[in-house]
């Protein structure tokens, strides 16, 4: 495992083995992202329970998206109030392999806002009982972390926490690579209504094609040769959005898994759409690969 990727994503029996010293942090989806009731009765010993809605994402106002970051200080004190300190080696994971990406959404959220050790589960819940770790029904509240927290004052600069606003969108979309995470259709969008489909020029990126049918991460060589289909692996800008910052959160965490810095338009099409100043783009658009760039199918 490379550096990279050892330092964002841990496997399920590496978890296992270091359980004693990990935090985990479960993290519920925004909205139901499957139907019917969890496979999995029980969570992770001691795991915190948090949520995109309440812990990683902020109050939406008029100009921005349906799930805007929070503030730092908001992110720092949930989790302090829940136990979850600057110096704890964290783990985040959701109970769906559906979920995944809400995942990465803990992920950018916690980096950006100055936790310096977060990995994300791979395969998530499912990984975990598969290879055979522990579950409870009974849930604990966690003691509250110290008052002197220990954050650094700004978390330094690095993959994944780039976070873009509609102006460098824009220029991304011209001079580098703009992926857009979301469905085909919402990608194309429909005929009768004029603001939907894609920033112009942006790149479809379906995320959900990253994660295996038993809920891992693609292997290493599959993401690179995705990426590099799309071109979006180089030193040129790379971008990523969806419609709030969720699934696109997981196209951050892979290019950080590649060493690709991939910038977050977080606040995504749900407040691009309602701009009627920025330009909307319907229809498929052909790749932006280059001749050299290998085709995934």
């Amino acid at each position: 495992m490379t550096p990279a990727r050892a330092a964002h994503l841990i496997d399920a029996q590496s978890a296992c083995e270091q359980r004693g010293r990990l935090v985990f942090v479960e993290v519920a989806p925004w909205r139901v992202m499957a139907q019917g009731p969890d496979p999995i009765a029980g969570s992770i010993p001691g795991a915190v329970r948090t949520s995109v809605r309440s812990d990683f994402a902020g109050i939406p106002t008029a100009t921005s998206g349906h799930l805007p970051l929070p503030q730092r200080a908001d992110v720092r004190a949930a989790l302090l109030a829940r136990g979850v300190a600057p110096t704890d080696d964290i783990v985040v994971h959701t109970r769906r392999i559906e979920e995944w990406s809400s995942a990465t959404r803990a992920w950018f959220t916690l980096t950006w806002a100055g936790f310096p050790s977060v990995r994300v589960l791979n395969g998530g819940l499912p990984a975990w009982v598969r290879a055979g770790g522990p579950t409870t029904l009974h849930h604990e509240t966690p003691a509250p972390a110290p008052v002197s927290d220990g954050f650094a004052p700004q978390p330094p600069p690095g993959p994944g926490r780039r976070v873009l606003n509609a102006a460098e969108v824009l220029e991304i979309s011209h001079y580098g690579t703009l992926l857009d995470s979301r469905p085909a259709g919402s990608y194309n969008g429909a005929r009768d209504n004029p603001r939907s489909g894609h920033v112009p020029h942006a790149v479809h990126a379906h995320s959900a094609e990253l994660i295996a049918p038993d809920g891992l991460l693609r292997p290493p060589a599959q993401l690179r040769k995705w990426f590099l289909s799309r071109r979006a692996i180089g030193s040129h800008e790379v971008g990523a959005y969806c419609g709030g910052g969720v699934s696109s959160s997981l196209l951050v965490f892979v290019g950080a898994l590649l060493g690709q810095r991939v910038g977050l338009f977080v606040d995504s099409w749900s407040a691009w759409e309602r701009d009627a100043s920025l330009p909307v783009e319907q229809g498929a658009t052909a790749s932006r690969s280059t001749a050299a760039d290998t085709d995934c199918g």
